[in-house]
């Protein structure tokens, strides 16, 4: 947020910080009087690099960078028992540092009035921020040793909270306003680096004796703590804000496992933490097919009971779990067959209590399978680590080497659809240090030496990287000029994703999504393309 320039719309939450660990902002010259500790004084304490360390590996195409710090604000706050901060996604990274602009105690009142102005936030929401974010963390001796002495006969830095107690409450408002606070930023002898003093005592302490209540407390910094996340750069849209989806429907895939060809998909509802789960409630999958006599359900309806299932531990998520709910999944493989193959589905969940069977089925209509021309084929495709001979360093610096991954991509085209071209996009932002990302485009050529199967032939291709979460969009270009699209496949598991034998398949006369006569409208997940998201809605529990 610190970067943000509220007068010309530029900075914010942007994932500059990424590059702004390192940078010193004070100097020995300014400060000569203080000890030569405080000339490697930097941004940020070691906290943010571990932070930014664990959150390496979640950036990809739908989920920025700045979007995961965001996020993690929303679980540091509500794992500690703060407020759940609306949460919303859409924000923009950029590929270099911000502007230097932290707030650091050594600066006056003045200074840090301009610096939040700047920012777009007045006194007394500076004190609301200030009071909202020390309610938990302190100072560490190896960031600031002139505040906090270290431990000479220990090799463990010495750590001083801003109040009493480890959860978020107001009691560092409450110790403040009655004298019995032990924040380093308020206590300390050196008056120079008293800003936590400074900035709460800068309205005569009218915005701190407002916080006094716990309540009043609690809703402020949801609100505060909301706009500190949502400030991003003009021009930058967030989305609405993202809430739970009571049902939901994730990785879904139409491939081949095994020489088979099997549609997968997963179904997820939620759970009262306190609740057992119904061991008489049956959940089905339903599907018409897109070929033949039964095209659309116009004759029989395919159904099938879940592989398996899997109840999450409520304690996946902050959010979740201080909202008194985790999730059960049913997890379907169902045989298909290709002549055939799948052009929509929905789910039923029957309780076996009396209730009415309820149908979620994307608001009516079903849950359309775009397309079957073109298919991602994980459990034949690879990933190996080689020794790099070809990938270089991108963004400059020196050249890679060691030991890459290496991944060898298949994909199917179904026979009859003759592509003058069948490539990948491929995406990986998850990179150490976040250089420039790997961007690039791969053809995939028809590898003869694999059989076709079920009226599909295979193309491969073969790609390095050194990050963390290589995706792909696949794209087949028709004779005709249609592109049929596979997108944000991820690359995890591949050739050891787990197996799951498909399960038996019902065919009998069903009404189609068009009649069905309850539906769950509330449910309006993203089909196919759900999974574009799932790394963000995973770790919060959406």
């Amino acid at each position: 947020m610190a970067t943000h320039d509220a007068s010309n719309g530029t900075g914010g939450i942007d994932g500059s910080i990424a590059y702004e660990l390192d940078r010193p902002e004070v100097s020995y010259t300014t400060f000569s009087s203080w000890s030569s500790s405080l000339s490697l004084l930097k941004n940020f304490g070691a906290g943010f690099t571990s932070t930014l360390s664990d959150f390496a590996v979640y950036p990809n195409k739908y989920i920025s960078r700045a979007d995961v710090i965001a996020l993690g604000a929303v679980f540091g706050v509500s794992t500690c028992g703060g407020p759940i901060i609306p949460y919303r996604g859409g924000r923009t990274d950029v590929w270099a540092a911000g502007p230097l602009g932290v707030p650091q105690p050594q600066e006056s009142l003045q200074t840090h009035k301009e610096m939040f102005a700047r920012q777009g936030f007045t006194p007394a929401e500076m004190i609301q921020l200030t009071a909202c974010g020390h309610t938990i963390g302190g100072v560490r001796s190896t960031d600031f040793p002139d505040l906090v002495p270290a431990n000479p006969s220990s090799q463990k830095p010495v750590f001083v909270d801003f109040d009493t107690t480890t959860q978020f409450d107001n009691a560092v408002v409450a110790q403040y306003l009655d004298g019995t606070t032990l924040d380093p930023l308020v206590v300390t002898t050196n008056a120079t680096m008293a800003s936590d003093l400074r900035i709460f005592s800068a309205d005569n302490n009218d915005t701190m004796h407002s916080l006094s209540s716990p309540d009043t407390f609690t809703s402020t910094c949801q609100n505060i703590l909301e706009r500190m996340v949502n400030v991003v750069a003009h021009g930058v849209t967030l989305t609405d804000e993202i809430t739970v989806l009571t049902a939901k429907v994730h990785d879904v895939q139409l491939t081949f496992e095994r020489n088979a060809f099997v549609f997968k998909a997963s179904f997820r509802l939620q759970q009262n933490i306190t609740a057992t789960v119904n061991k008489k409630r049956v959940v089905k999958m339903l599907w018409c097919d897109r070929y033949g006599s039964n095209q659309n359900c116009k004759g029989n309806t395919r159904s099938a009971l879940p592989a398996n299932n899997l109840q999450e531990q409520p304690n996946l998520s902050p959010v979740s779990q201080s909202r008194g709910f985790s999730f059960i999944n049913y997890n379907f493989v169902v045989p298909v067959d290709a002549t055939a193959s799948i052009s929509k589905f929905w789910f039923t969940v029957d309780e076996n209590d009396g209730s009415t069977v309820t149908t979620y089925q994307n608001g009516g209509n079903g849950y359309p399978v775009i397309q079957d021309q073109l298919l991602f084929v994980p459990t034949l495709s690879t990933n190996t680590l080689v020794q790099n001979a070809s990938l270089v360093a991108r963004g400059g610096g020196a050249p890679i080497t060691g030991l890459v991954k290496q991944y060898f991509i298949v994909a199917a085209v179904r026979n009859g659809n003759t592509p003058s071209r069948v490539y990948m996009d491929a995406l990986d932002l998850a990179i150490t240090g976040f250089p420039t990302p790997l961007n690039t485009t791969i053809d995939l050529q028809l590898n003869s030496s694999m059989t076709p199967t079920q009226g599909y032939n295979f193309y491969t291709g073969t790609i390095q990287d050194t990050g963390f979460q290589l995706t792909l969009d696949i794209h087949s270009l028709s004779s005709d000029g249609t592109i049929y699209t596979e997108d944000f496949k991820q690359t995890s598991l591949l050739d050891n994703t787990p197996y799951v034998a498909p399960t038996n398949v019902t065919s009998s006369k069903q009404s189609s999504p068009s009649s069905a006569t309850r539906l769950a409208n509330s449910v309006v997940a993203q089909l196919l393309a759900c999974s574009a998201v799932v790394a963000c809605i995973t770790l919060v529990g959406f």
